[in-house]
């Protein structure tokens, strides 16, 4: 940019010297070609003056977050409606529809996974909420790649009411996937007070 203006301010002098003194300064073409460059010029030089400033705004912006990629998700199982989901004759992942958020889109509420695209550390956690019957029949687990992880159980006692929960920290490759899955034959209870969730973030990449 600096060699364009450098240039542009030569043709503006040798315009100008070549130029004959003339009554009329407007009937003198390369005049009028040298002032139009000039104006052309000065819209560069505002131009410059505002890509600098959006890069330093970049820049901070970048300074705030740390340049990290920003990978979250949270979901709850229902997006309407209320009753037990299950049982399966198979284990079978989680689909959690009702999305609150998904920054990156790793998340898909239409299988239950959450695909990593970003390599680095993750943090999640799930819920579960018992089946409302005389005898609990709950058991969901966390799954990496068809893995268990780790799981919240209950399939006895007479409290219909119970909830638990889980989490892990744990390393990710890219294209790996994680979900909460339903153990054949068992069966949890959600409705509109979104027992039921799963989350998970990026802590930070590798």
């Amino acid at each position: 940019m600096t060699m364009m203006k450098s240039v542009a301010l030569l043709l503006v002098a040798v315009g100008c010297c070549m130029c004959e003194p003339q009554a009329d300064p407007s009937s003198c073409a390369l005049c009028s070609v040298t002032q139009s460059i000039a104006m052309v010029m000065e819209r560069v030089k505002v131009l410059e003056t505002r890509v600098e400033k959006s890069e330093m705004e970049v820049e901070e912006l970048r300074g705030l977050i740390g340049g990290q990629p920003r990978v979250a998700f949270s979901a709850s199982l229902r997006d309407s409606g209320s009753g037990d989901i299950g049982p399966f004759t198979v284990a079978t992942p989680l689909k959690y529809k009702k999305v609150f958020s998904n920054i990156g889109s790793g998340y898909n509420p239409s299988t239950g996974v959450f695909t990593v695209l970003v390599k680095g550390i993750y943090f999640f956690r799930f819920s579960m909420f018992n089946n409302l019957k005389s005898t609990p029949n709950s058991v969901v687990s966390l799954m990496k790649n068809g893995e268990r992880l780790v799981s919240v159980w209950d399939t006895s006692g007479s409290d219909s009411n119970d909830m638990g929960s889980n989490a892990v920290v744990i390393a990710l490759e890219a294209g790996d996937s994680v979900y909460a899955e339903l153990a054949a034959n068992r069966v949890v209870y959600d409705d509109g007070m979104n027992y039921n969730t799963f989350s998970g973030f990026l802590l930070f990449p590798m």
